[in-house]
């Protein structure tokens, strides 16, 4: 399985970049100081790492197709410069042909399960993808379509060769959670239904919301890393959050500054699209903005994996040297002020009836700062303020409690952080806020 994965992204690596060259201006010229013939994936660090900036400006010459795209996706543009991505008629047909020739080779005996997709309008048209599974999809912004969600969850249906009950729900994380608070105010025993499994994707899912979800569906759960630039994606594995990529990508980690591979502690994740699953705009070493730390071996029976860490926009990092050495990462940070019940949250889907539950959906009210040293003056300086559901005021002894067990916390996860502030070279300030002082805060 090793020597495939490894032989199968190797050979398609070139395709592609023949591909690109044959076919973009963009790349064409970006890969012209490359030795000819390009050697696949040992060549691939002496390519060029893609920007989303540079893909955003240059979008007409990375096209390898200046057809009419079959799909026009699109990244919300949450901590970036807001995206389209074109997906061809041709790639489109090599996928579904994919597919279902695997589908054909390995047939499942039995009746097909039945799936309910969540719908999700954020991202534009899905590249529609063959499975054994029957799908059924459903919306639920609001109370009519969380509503007509809730009746085919818990309607039997009478479909040829499908089971009769829904037993997988999948959808954006958000997604699934709003229809989970919406069932829970609703009075639905979640864990009665026939649904054994959740899949989420779309965002970071901490492993303690992951648990909670779970528990209430008595489902396992299945979490996917994805983004809307590359088709394709991974599978966390375990509950030491362990990414398994898909054989149709290929995943590198890279120092966020020099951008030289890194084998150990935290990097940036990069992420190639291969020809044929992506033609009309590919993606070469294209920088995800992901944290994350490698896992394994590039030549292992997954190929490279990883930890998730956070976003790099939202952390804290010295990349002053050779290594990275984290100082805040946005992950853990999240983690830990999720468990706290005191910091505020806003929630979203303000048209679904979900009561207070509704905040499992939501954004947490905290806002990180970090100032560098100004030597002579000041030390390296990292603000963290926190909006509370209450004023600080009202309740100091908890408060006090509060930020000491957060810094512990903290500490613990960021051995360098604890360091140089217990040596003077770093301040970390934590301030108490009431909710409407500090804005909320999106995780991704």
């Amino acid at each position: 399985m090793a020597d495939s994965v490894h032989a199968l992204r190797d050979r398609l690596l070139k395709d592609t970049v023949t591909w690109c060259t044959e076919r973009s201006p963009f790349y064409r010229q970006r890969f012209a100081e490359v030795a000819n013939p390009f050697r696949g994936l040992e060549d691939l660090d002496r390519l060029p790492v893609l920007f989303r900036e540079e893909v955003v400006q240059h979008q007409g010459d990375i096209l390898c197709d200046p057809g009419t795209p079959a799909a026009v996706q699109h990244t919300t543009g949450t901590t970036g410069a807001f995206l389209q991505v074109y997906r061809g008629p041709a790639e489109q047909a090599f996928v579904w042909d994919f597919f279902g020739a695997q589908l054909l080779a390995e047939p499942r005996p039995g009746p097909r399960p039945l799936y309910m997709n969540l719908m999700n309008a954020y991202h534009g048209a899905l590249t529609p993808v063959p499975s054994h599974a029957y799908v059924l999809s459903v919306g639920v912004y609001d109370k009519a379509q969380a509503a007509q969600a809730r009746g085919v969850l818990e309607r039997t249906h009478n479909l040829p060769g499908v089971e009769p009950r829904v037993s997988v729900v999948m959808g954006t994380e958000r997604m699934v959670k709003a229809l989970t608070a919406y069932l829970l105010a609703e009075g639905v025993d979640l864990a009665r239904s026939p649904v054994k499994t959740l899949v989420l994707f779309g965002g970071h899912v901490t492993p303690a919301r992951q648990r909670l979800l779970g528990s209430l569906w008595g489902a396992n759960v299945q979490n996917r890393y994805s983004l809307t630039e590359m088709f394709g994606g991974a599978v966390e594995y375990g509950s030491d959050g362990i990414w398994v990529f898909d054989p149709h990508l290929v995943p590198e980690v890279v120092h966020p500054r020099t951008l030289q591979p890194v084998k150990e502690g935290p990097g940036v994740l990069l992420l190639t699209g291969l020809y044929p699953f992506m033609q009309q705009m590919p993606l070469v070493r294209y920088f995800t903005g992901d944290v994350v730390e490698p896992v394994g071996e590039p030549h292992g029976p997954a190929g490279l994996q990883a930890r998730y860490l956070g976003r790099l926009k939202r952390s804290v990092l010295d990349a002053s040297g050779p290594k990275v050495v984290p100082l805040l990462l946005s992950g853990p940070l999240y983690e830990a002020l999720e468990a706290l019940p005191d910091i505020a949250i806003s929630p979203r889907f303000p048209d679904l009836p979900g009561g207070q539950g509704l905040e499992l959906t939501g954004d947490l009210h905290y806002a990180v700062e970090h100032l560098p040293a100004e030597p002579g003056h000041r030390p390296e300086r990292i603000t963290l303020t926190l909006g509370l559901r209450y004023a600080p005021w009202m309740f100091p002894e908890r408060v006090r409690e509060l930020v000491r067990d957060l810094v512990l916390r903290l500490f613990a996860v960021h051995p360098e952080l604890a360091t140089r502030h217990q040596e003077g070279r770093l301040e970390l300030k934590v301030q108490p806020r009431a909710a409407g002082e500090v804005a909320p805060y999106d995780s991704k």
